[in-house]
């Protein structure tokens, strides 16, 4: 979809729905996170949950029946920052700057598979590298907010796991198994820093050996700003 397009549609629902607080809310996270990223900033403001409650809907659907169509139209705002940033991730910098704090201002940071680079590009001492090869995908026009070594992620992981505290792995795609294959270097090699990875668990992300195999902790500092908003179930987790 066309970023104008989505943009024209957000704006006549918020129009539209003057009188309701939560959608206007809603439209309004919306267009400040589309608005930002197009200027290559991170959203000042996090996107809660973009479905509309059923108490909400079924209340004021005699005065607003086009209510009914609004949440698959607010969903559609991941598949539109794909296909026009390249952007599977959507974060904001209310949770950069929980990651900078939990990594430390004098850390060292590896991204792997960083594709364009968001996380890279605000986060301190951190190298960013990928092999942009997006064939295949909604976007694959790589655009990196940052310098982006071009290198696939086990090998950018055999190169500078040693030199690194911190390895962010956030969005990998559920084909392969080249999470696992990292997880596994990381483990025969002693890595003593943290792998910090974004995803959705035994979903739309990762594989499914990694989800089997990784042990998982949940870190509440880092999933204080980092919420789900869509029908995907992404979270920031610290893997072992």
């Amino acid at each position: 979809m066309e970023l104008d397009n989505y943009v024209e549609q957000v704006q006549a629902i918020r129009q539209n729905c003057l009188k309701l607080t939560p959608v206007v809310e809603k439209c309004d996270q919306i267009l400040a996170t589309l608005d930002a990223y197009q200027q290559r900033k991170l959203p000042k403001c996090e996107l809660t949950e973009l479905e509309l409650s059923t108490d909400l809907i079924f209340d004021n659907l005699i005065e607003y029946p086009q209510l009914m169509d609004v949440s698959p139209q607010f969903e559609n705002l991941r598949q539109v920052m794909i296909e026009n940033f390249g952007i599977w991730h959507i974060c904001n910098q209310l949770w950069i700057n929980d990651l900078q704090a939990f990594c430390g201002l004098d850390s060292h940071n590896l991204e792997i598979m960083a594709g364009n680079a968001v996380i890279s590009a605000n986060l301190k001492n951190t190298i960013a590298t990928d092999n942009l090869d997006w064939q295949g995908q909604d976007n694959d026009r790589p655009c990196p907010w940052t310098a982006v070594e071009k290198l696939d992620a086990v090998a950018a992981v055999q190169k500078y796991y040693s030199h690194v505290d911190n390895i962010i792995m956030a969005w990998a795609p559920d084909s392969g198994d080249v999470d696992w294959q990292i997880l596994q270097f990381l483990r025969q090699n002693h890595f003593q820093g943290n792998l910090i990875v974004i995803g959705e668990r035994n979903g739309a992300t990762n594989s499914a050996k990694f989800w089997q195999n990784a042990r998982l902790r949940l870190i509440d500092q880092l999933n204080r700003h980092h919420r789900p908003f869509d029908f995907i179930n992404d979270q920031v987790w610290l893997v072992k």
